[in-house]
């Protein structure tokens, strides 16, 4: 080996004509990326070996195997200000052509680069096409710990990347996500909606990874996001570069849904999804999310310091003193970002009959706090996670580990605001406003298993559509929302109309009398689990926006009755207990069911007479229906048409024939057709969010001589 360096006087001569010894300007991140790879290029084309080595931007180049570095970092803003974004797909195609074995566009790749670099052009375009085998994660494996490997981080955040730019449904021609990330930025939103399906399609493995490993995955995913927006949009730029904010990828339709109930030790770590009724929020705290902290001995900073309940926070040493503390904490530098806790239980509806509802606690950051309150139904995708809890420890001398769910994405169920009507279903809404009989077909829409009851389901119509709110000069507020009472006899299917309303309308309460107090309906005063008090809505103070439904109302208690005489009419609760003076919001309609005193109705009685309620309490009703059990030939055998006719059509065994049965009276030609229940649904939203209501002269003059 030490041949190789004796003196040799023919060999040890050099040119100077082929030396360059002119001092040369620096070359940028993005000069040095086109001019590897129009070398790798050219190494391809003239058969040249690789040597291994591979242009800056191609996955598996050592250079991209390092860290991108974290929000906020010199690392990171030296990405974005070399234009580079922290992007994978900013390594080019290069590699692939010469794959593909195409000379014509080896040759127009080559010419574009040649022609970019004599411009001196220093932008690369980063959604150039890649191949499929530089993202591919089939047969990648994610090995368990905290943190993983650059290698498998870097192809995580190329494949992410690759489908954000690619990603098309299926029967569409451009790619999804390009236009909702163009959306989101109009927007100015901090999370952008993926559908797990859509990453399960794409890649089945980052899917698995998602649901097994969303800790290390989505923060991965996060930074994923925040690089690609701020490569495209200016305002996501500047936060990138301050490191204020990051952006979160909200993935829903999580196809396994669990009950809250049934979330166990097989959970903890994972993605899930559950449903249930927000019953408590509190406050909005600042938590700490990226840490500054400076040598108390020499006031150096260092930082930052990803802040996490999982790790442990260790500083280390100075780099100014090497001292090893103590620290202050740099309140200027330091991030926070936005926390909230809500409790979400399982709803009424889905619990079997003997047990108690279940909750969980759920952790809201970021944009997500203050959108849920207490009495919306969600459907909530997170990760369960495991926490040390260090007072039940001490109180129970037993290592106990708590459990919470961190909010990914939620939707909310019930909110008309909320539900989004399409071009085309709105445009069915117009078309069915202008039928003839349009009124006559919405009130036959009503509870359709349910034969007759012409003047109830009229009542309950308008209380589905409602009134027109005024609020008068002195901010005077006159409700108008329409309350609805319902007494008849016993058998009468009074309380299968309110189980069909608390299926059609969005946001609806249901609760029995007998089994709801004061507080129930109201409010109440409780503790939480620091040993404050704390307000908890009732049945009216869930239902805001919506319909309050009592069955039984009857069998209340007199004292439980006043407490919604102010619920009722100024459609507010005031409550004033334990140090809480508030007024809670209580704008919802009223349909209560009730039976007569006497267990039937007698006609020769006054209304008030036949139901055991006060007058103050009947006063708040608009209106009133009675439901009597009498005796008619035509009508029971009209009736018992209608009943058998639906048992046909509900039979498992049915044939098709048999489902179209209808009873005698629907084959008249005159009989009115009622309209689609989803449509209707959508209809009655329509109404209530678009419309606005208003009584024309002729309706003023008719009103006006009734009264008289």
């Amino acid at each position: 080996m030490m041949n190789d360096y004796a003196v040799d006087p023919a060999l040890d001569q050099y040119d100077p004509q082929l030396l360059d010894d002119e001092a040369q300007e620096p070359m940028t991140m993005n000069q040095r990326l086109l001019a590897e790879r129009a070398m790798a290029e050219r190494d391809a084309l003239e058969g040249r070996p690789a040597d291994g080595r591979r242009p800056r931007g191609v996955p598996g180049s050592p250079s991209d195997a390092r860290d991108v570095g974290t929000p906020g970092t010199p690392a990171f803003r030296t990405r974005i200000a070399a234009g580079i974004q922290a992007s994978p797909a900013n390594s080019s195609a290069g590699g692939s052509e010469s794959e593909m074995g195409a000379s014509s566009a080896r040759k127009r790749r080559r010419t574009g680069l040649d022609e970019r670099t004599d411009a001196g052009d220093d932008e690369v375009d980063p959604d150039e096409d890649m191949p499929e085998q530089y993202y591919d994660l089939t047969h990648e494996k994610l090995s368990d710990g905290v943190d993983v490997e650059k290698r498998l981080d870097h192809k995580i955040r190329l494949c992410f990347q690759q489908f954000l730019l690619k990603y098309t449904q299926e029967g569409q021609k451009e790619p999804k996500y390009p236009d909702l990330l163009r959306k989101m930025a109009e927007e100015h939103q901090a999370h952008l909606d993926v559908k797990f399906t859509d990453i399960q399609q794409w890649s089945a493995q980052l899917a698995l990874w998602i649901s097994d490993y969303p800790v290390q995955i989505f923060q991965i995913l996060n930074e994923t996001l925040m690089l690609e927006a701020a490569r495209k949009f200016a305002t996501y730029q500047r936060l990138a570069e301050a490191g204020e904010n990051e952006l979160r990828v909200a993935v829903h339709s999580f196809p396994i849904r669990e009950p809250i109930r049934e979330l166990c030790t097989r959970h903890i770590n994972k993605l899930i999804h559950v449903n249930g009724v927000a019953t408590k929020r509190s406050g909005v705290f600042n938590q700490v999310k990226r840490l500054w902290v400076r040598c108390a001995k020499c006031n150096f900073p260092s930082g930052p310091f990803e802040v996490s309940e999982e790790k442990e926070l260790k500083p280390g040493s100075c780099i100014e003193c090497q001292s090893k503390g103590p620290w202050r904490v740099d309140r200027q530098q330091t991030i926070y970002q936005n926390y909230q806790k809500i409790t979400l239980q399982e709803a009424p509806s889905s619990v079997e009959p003997g047990k108690m509802p279940r909750s969980k606690e759920v952790i809201l950051t970021g944009d997500q706090v203050d959108t849920v309150r207490p009495g919306d139904e969600i459907s909530l995708t997170g990760i369960y996670r495991c926490l040390y809890d260090a007072a039940t420890n001490a109180r129970t001398c037993f290592p106990v580990y708590r459990t919470d769910i961190q909010s990914i994405h939620f939707q909310r169920k019930g909110d008309l605001k909320l539900m989004q009507i399409s071009d085309d279903q709105q445009q069915q809404i117009l078309e069915l406003a202008k039928s003839p009989n349009i009124r006559e077909r919405f009130i036959g829409s009503m509870a359709p298993s349910i034969y007759g009851m012409w003047h109830v389901k009229t009542a309950i119509a308008l209380s589905l559509m409602g009134g027109q709110q005024k609020v008068a000069a002195g901010k005077h507020r006159i409700r108008g929302d329409i309350n609805t009472l319902i007494v008849g006899d016993p058998g009468l299917a009074k309380s299968q109309f309110l189980k069909y309303v608390e299926q059609t309308f969005p946001r609806a309460v249901y609760t029995t009398g007998k089994g709801a107090s004061a507080v129930g309906l109201t409010a109440a005063v409780t503790r939480d689990e620091h040993g404050h008090f704390c307000l908890e809505g009732g049945a009216m103070v869930l239902a805001d926006d919506g319909i309050c439904l009592i069955d039984e109302f009857d069998k209340m208690n007199d004292q439980d009755r006043t407490s919604l005489h102010e619920a009722m009419e100024q459609q507010t609760i005031s409550i004033s207990k334990a140090g809480i003076v508030a007024t809670l919001q209580a704008r919802c309609a009223v349909i209560a069911v009730a039976n007569p005193a006497e267990g039937r109705y007698d006609p020769q009685r006054t209304f008030s007479q036949n139901v055991s309620l006060s007058d103050p309490i009947l006063s708040r009703f608009d209106m009133l229906c009675v439901l009597k059990d009498e005796s008619d030939p035509v009508q029971d055998e009209r009736l018992a048409d209608h009943v058998i006719c639906s048992h046909i059509r509900s039979h498992q065994e049915a044939t098709a024939e048999e489902k179209n049965i209808k009873p005698k009276i629907q084959q008249k030609t005159s009989h009115i057709v009622p309209i689609d229940q989803d449509l209707l649904k959508k209809y009655i939203v329509y109404a209530r969010t678009q419309l606005l209501l208003q009584l024309i002269t002729v309706n003023c003059d008719i009103l006006s001589a009734s009264n008289c």
